[in-house]
């Protein structure tokens, strides 16, 4: 029997192709030779785009999320079938729009991420010929209010001490660098050693941010020491040997593989750290508010005195007022 779904109808259906006595050969002679033809799914395109060189040139982060992106939709589960092996002649803008719609009452930021798979996923098969049209061209992003916390010193410093005593030796290190440096989460785990120059830390940044180097402080110079004397310990203990190469030294290593700690792993540990602090806080009948990571960056570029554009590597001042949400102290009008 020859299992297959049928675009008229919405169902999966099932017809003989051969008897019950038929030999191994002579079924996949008359599979070969049914004139249904394979179909080309989400599911199928998908895998196509994951091989493609253009998805070779991603970044591991966005990599990751794709695959994330690509999970959820294929496992959206229609009247009959899985979203991802619907035929993808069935696919319409609406389609698209009303998947969109859906995952927006589940999470409004997914739902965006997800949209954005979709339409690289669309216009990369469209450019190389799997598909005639592309039904996410026209369905626009669901609007999100940026995000304005500002994580208070008090908020900031309760947190760092419970992760100071967590078993993430990594995390107090990790919460200071994005701080002090106004860094990214994926910028603070690409830290190596070739970043340490005379002057300062040397920052990379990502989303077409201007690279800068963050001056040397006794307090970024003690979280940056303090890290690398721990991952250097990690290794020696796991006798394990430095790369010799410097920029594949990386800072934050996992004392259990000798792995670079992944930035979902960092994720989880901080909002392991975030729960541990809400119930502590609770206990102690003190007022707390927990934060993540990029909220670090925000209050980074927040609390730096003089040229916050320039502190925090953004090029437009669209993309500062985003993270800068820090109160200007203006005077008074009239005189004196």
């Amino acid at each position: 029997m020859l299992k297959y779904y049928d675009i008229d109808t919405q169902k999966w259906r099932s017809r003989r192709i051969c008897s019950g006595k038929a030999t191994l050969s002579q079924i996949w002679q008359a599979y070969e030779s049914n004139n249904e033809e394979k179909k080309l799914t989400f599911r199928t395109l998908s895998v196509e785009f994951q091989k493609s060189n253009r998805w070779q040139k991603l970044a591991l982060s966005t990599k990751n999320d794709y695959l994330l992106c690509h999970k959820q939709i294929c496992e959206r589960k229609t009247s009959e079938v899985l979203l991802g092996d619907i035929p993808f002649s069935a696919w319409t803008t609406g389609t698209v729009r009303s998947y969109r719609d859906k995952r927006e009452t589940e999470s409004a930021s997914r739902a965006n991420k997800e949209l954005s798979y979709m339409k690289s996923l669309f216009s990369w098969a469209l450019e190389y010929e799997f598909i005639k049209t592309n039904p996410a061209k026209d369905v626009r992003k669901i609007k999100l209010d940026s995000r304005s916390h500002y994580a208070k010193d008090e908020d900031y410093n309760y947190m760092l001490e419970i992760a100071k005593k967590s078993n993430y030796w990594y995390l107090p290190f990790c919460m200071e660098l994005a701080y002090l440096c106004r860094m990214r989460l994926c910028e603070v785990f690409a830290l190596t050693d070739a970043h340490e120059l005379e002057e300062g830390l040397l920052i990379e940044r990502r989303k077409g941010s201007k690279d800068n180097i963050t001056a040397w402080t006794p307090r970024l110079r003690s979280a940056w020491d303090s890290a690398k004397e721990i991952r250097d310990q990690i290794l020696e203990k796991r006798k394990q040997p430095m790369a010799t190469d410097e920029t594949r030294r990386f800072i934050f290593i996992s004392n259990r593989t000798g792995d670079v700690i992944s930035i979902d792993g960092a994720k989880t540990a901080l909002a392991r750290i975030g729960k541990l602090a809400e119930e502590q806080a609770k206990n102690e009948n003190k007022p707390f508010q927990r934060f993540w990571f990029h909220d670090l960056k925000r209050k980074g570029i927040s609390d730096t005195d003089g040229d916050r554009k320039k502190a925090s590597g953004h090029r437009s001042e669209a993309a500062l007022n985003v993270y800068d949400v820090a109160l200007d102290v203006v005077k008074p009008a009239g005189k004196d």
